[in-house]
């Protein structure tokens, strides 16, 4: 299987990157910016009309809510406009198409898990123009899958930790903390996430699915108070007692609106045999052995 990744450098690229690299069922072709230009869709469909893949995963987004706030043209042209383009040339070739969301795309009013079939309705240009890519993905291409994935750890080349390693790291340092405590959603593994992208394209599956792991929604504080208690048990040593509960309205970091309850289920992969995801407990055990 001939597969064309983009966003190798982020966390969830660079998932796939490093397990896919070496499986020898998968030749693996990472794209660079300079090679595909998300901000150009005409170079994303000559570029991808010329390439010779089975498999498109697309990765790649601009993610920062306060970027997407301050330059919402580039978030339209980045994760609206490409992966529409993507999804058609897919089309047109017969080829997979893999396209990753968010559960920024729900308005977090409501408490509870959210499901697939769930009304979506984002609050932030962000959430608002990755739910739009969602529908001009699928009205593209019906094959398709749009993968929403949330609080993303494992590892990454890139400069910026996950809020898993923030929190690990300083809680080490002796550090004190203030962590968010009434905003929820649900800390998934990469590596999960590239198993389960697997055999969602194995069996065929389109349309959407939350691609998360298992548990109760967390808060920034209640999650990180789950990782000391991991890490602790695991010989670590730092103080849980230096994290600091604050609430959302209290911090002033933020320009942005972020949604409250976005925790998600993965409901339709549990339905449909796929997969049954384990607890993001479970999965950052076997992470932090990684570390």
């Amino acid at each position: 299987m001939r597969v064309l990744l983009t966003g190798s450098t982020g966390r969830l690229g660079g998932a796939f990157l490093s397990l896919w690299a070496e499986d020898n069922e998968v030749d693996l072709i990472t794209l660079s910016r300079q090679e595909l230009n998300l901000s150009d869709q005409d170079n994303v469909r000559s570029f991808l009309s010329q390439a010779d893949f089975d498999l498109l995963i697309n990765a790649a987004a601009v993610t920062g809510l306060e970027q997407c706030l301050d330059d919402p043209d580039l978030a339209q042209r980045v994760n609206v406009d490409a992966p529409r383009v993507m999804a058609e040339v897919c089309e047109d070739k017969s080829a997979r198409f893999v396209h990753f969301s968010t559960d920024y795309v729900f308005s977090g009013e409501q408490s509870g898990m959210k499901m697939e079939a769930d009304a979506a309705g984002a609050v932030n240009v962000y959430g608002v123009s990755k739910r739009a890519g969602e529908l001009a993905v699928l009205a593209a291409n019906e094959d398709a899958i749009v993968a929403r994935v949330s609080w993303l750890f494992g590892p990454s080349s890139e400069q910026r930790p996950s809020h898993l390693d923030h929190v690990l790291d300083r809680a080490v340092a002796g550090e004190q903390q203030h962590l968010i405590c009434d905003k929820f959603s649900m800390p998934t593994f990469t590596h999960d996430v590239v198993h389960w992208v697997r055999l969602l394209v194995d069996a065929g599956s389109s349309g959407v699915y939350h691609l998360c792991n298992g548990g109760e929604p967390e808060s920034w504080y209640s999650y990180g108070q789950e990782v000391c208690k991991l890490a602790a048990a695991m010989g670590y040593v730092l103080d849980e007692d230096d994290l600091v509960p604050v609430a959302l309205a209290d911090v002033d970091f933020f320009r942005e609106k972020r949604p409250i309850h976005t925790a998600m289920t993965p409901a339709r992969i549990i339905e449909e045999g796929i997969a049954v995801p384990r607890h993001w407990r479970d999965a950052a055990t076997d992470y932090l052995k990684m570390r």
